[in-house]
This record gives C-alpha cells, sequence and structure tokens, in this order.
C-alpha cells in the first residue's frame, strides 16, 4: 500500500502495488463494524458489471482481522471536484 486515495461511508481506497502483476492497483478496505456480507455482495456485483466507467475487479479477499477488500483497475486523472 502506498497512500489513501479515498474514503468513504463503507471503506477507504489506498492505492498499492500487485506485485504478481507488476502494476498499480486501488484497494477498498472496508471500515470495522460495517456489514461484511454487503460489502461482498457489491464486490460480486461490481466484478459482473462491463463498462468504461466502471474499472474492473482483479481480486476479493479478506485481511487477517476478517474485513474485507476490493481490488480493482486504478484509474488516474482529475476528479470532479478538480474540474469544479
Amino acid at each position: 500500500v502506498s497512500r489513501k486515495i479515498a474514503r468513504g461511508g463503507m471503506g477507504v481506497v489506498y492505492a498499492a502495488h500487485d506485485a504478481a502483476f507488476d502494476r498499480e492497483v486501488a484497494v477498498k478496505v472496508m471500515h470495522p463494524g460495517q456489514d461484511a456480507g454487503r460489502f461482498v455482495v457489491e464486490s460480486k456485483v461490481t466484478a459482473q458489471l462491463t463498462h468504461p466507467g466502471v474499472p474492473p475487479v482483479y481480486a476479493l479477499g479478506a485481511l487477517p482481522d476478517g474485513r474485507p477488500f476490493l481490488a480493482m483497475k486504478l484509474v488516474t486523472g482529475r476528479t470532479l471536484s478538480d474540474e469544479m
């Protein structure tokens, strides 16, 4: 994990390095106390979507403390906040 990118109601997104494929990825980690089942369902639904506005999902896993995480394509560029 190299840096925090964003924080939302359900989790935190970090930039990280995928050593297996030598690429940068985004990793979303669920906040403690959130509904892990909901996080996993949303991750699986996202993985089935194929749309230019939805980053592809690379992996779904769990941290040693049991919290799920989702690894996906890291999209760089300007945010809507930057543009406004």
